[in-house]
Parts: structure tokens; C-alpha cells; sequence
């Protein structure tokens, strides 16, 4: 039998934007809270983190005024877990909110679609306007990972270790993974940007963004679906401030998704 992870989502805090910057020719005017997140499972293997949030430099840098914005090492302080000891990340994909190292995590493996990679060392990373979507710091944190050999490419679905398994799915970007990961009740979906919110299920309509194609998006999302058996509480989208009141808030900004 596999074993069972903890998860949970860790949210830096929350900014107010347009449905139309959620979903794909979503309506104009109408604003939602889009949270952030990156996320943690406790397992029999020591912790695991999705993602690694942010610095507030870098929200300064984009613009990006994040309400009540706490920094990822007081969340993980909060869990208890030192930073410094996390040995496994899983990036999702290599957008500023979901990848900006800065020194952080020294001593973890890094996982990453060869896709994504592929396209930010290539096309992407040469066009200025992609190039929004990065850190500033990316290009330094990417190879700092790379040269101390802390950078392990997936080409596809891999069952990282029993009970947490990755699937490329592309759509928001070309080396967009969700990760599945198995809890006390069952597989749960840690969707992150290939579902940003709720509603691009029930309105069966794509993210706004999707650097790769929207069939991709739809695609992803109708997967997502499937694993989730149709069951909005295994699921876990990207920017949804609904996951705040559809979870537990153990500690601020913690949330216990199973």
C-alpha cells in the first residue's frame, strides 16, 4: 500500500484582480481575490514542497502588492519545517510566483518538466515580452540549481516516490505538471496553474493565460477532473481566494487540504 502525505496549502496572502486575468475572455469588472500559494506535504520521506513562493523584493519588482503578505520562511516556521532541510521541490512550472530561489532552499533537488526548461532557455527566455512572467533572478537561480547538479528534469509522468506522482499536462505553460498525490482519503490534485480558479471548471473555461495553447488548457482541466473523481474538494487551483473559506486554517496563511 502506498503511503499517505499531509497536505497542505501555504498562502504568502492575496491580491484583488478581474475575472478577466482568470479566465479566459472572462468578464470585465467583475474582481475576485487571487490568492497565492505554494505547497507542502508531510510524508514518511521527510517534507516535500510544490513550488517555492517569493521574496517581497521580487512582488516589488512586478508591481504586485500582495495584501497581508507573509514571507515563505514564516510559513514554513509556522509548519515547523527549517527551509534549510527540505531536500525535495517540485516546480510546477517556472513563473516569478511559483519559482524565485534568492539563496532559498540550499541544500533541495529540484524537479522540472524538460518542456519548461526547454522553453525558457529558448524562445521564451529571449522574448521581453514573455519574459514578464520570470523572476528577474531567474536566469542566476537556474543555473545556480543546475551547476550544483540540484536540477532533475522530467520528460513526461514520473512517480516521483510512492504516493506522489507527476504529470505534464502544458497549457498555461509548456512544462506545466500537476502533481497527484495520495492522502487518508484518497488522490488529491495539486492543480496549481492548470486550473487557476473554481470556476474555470464550472465555467468550462480556460485560463486567461496560457503560453502554450488552449487546448492544452482544456485538456488539462477535463484530467484534473477525471482524478479528482468530479470532487472539488481534491483540488487545488493556483490563485483561488476560495480555497481560504473551502479549507481549515490551522495557522495563518496554513491551510489543511488533506
Amino acid at each position: 500500500m502506498a503511503p499517505t502525505y499531509e497536505i497542505y496549502a501555504l498562502s504568502p496572502g492575496a491580491v484583488t484582480r478581474d475575472w478577466s486575468t482568470r479566465l479566459y475572455l472572462g468578464p470585465v469588472g467583475e474582481t475576485t481575490t487571487s490568492a497565492y500559494f505554494l505547497w507542502l506535504l508531510r510524508g514518511p520521506g521527510g517534507p516535500i514542497l510544490v513550488d517555492t513562493g517569493f521574496t517581497p523584493r521580487l512582488c516589488r519588482v512586478k508591481g504586485t502588492a500582495v495584501e497581508q503578505l507573509r514571507t515563505r520562511e514564516s510559513l514554513l516556521a509556522a509548519a515547523e519545517v527549517d527551509p534549510g532541510e527540505i531536500k525535495t521541490v517540485i516546480l510546477t512550472h517556472l513563473h516569478w510566483d511559483h519559482f524565485d530561489l534568492e539563496g532559498f532552499l540550499p541544500k533541495a533537488t529540484f524537479w522540472v518538466q524538460k518542456r519548461e526548461l526547454d522553453f525558457w532557455r529558448g524562445a521564451g527566455g529571449r522574448d521581453p515580452w514573455i519574459r514578464r512572467f520570470i523572476s528577474d533572478c531567474f536566469d542566476r537561480d537556474l543555473e545556480a540549481i543546475d551547476s550544483s547538479g540540484r536540477l532533475k528534469v522530467v520528460d513526461g509522468n514520473l512517480r516521483l516516490v510512492d504516493g506522489v506522482q507527476l504529470e505534464w499536462v502544458g497549457g498555461h505553460s509548456p512544462g506545466m505538471q500537476i502533481v497527484i498525490v495520495q492522502s487518508a482519503t484518497g488522490p488529491f490534485v495539486i492543480a496549481n496553474d492548470a486550473l487557476t480558479t473554481y470556476r474555470n471548471l464550472r465555467d468550462w473555461a480556460p485560463p486567461a493565460i496560457h503560453l502554450n495553447s488552449i487546448a492544452e488548457c482544456l485538456g488539462a482541466m477535463a484530467r484534473i477532473k477525471q482524478l479528482a473523481g468530479g470532487d472539488e474538494s481534491r483540488i487545488c487551483p493556483g490563485h483561488d481566494g476560495e480555497v481560504y473559506k473551502k479549507f481549515p486554517e490551522i495557522k495563518s496563511g496554513m491551510y489543511r487540504l488533506a
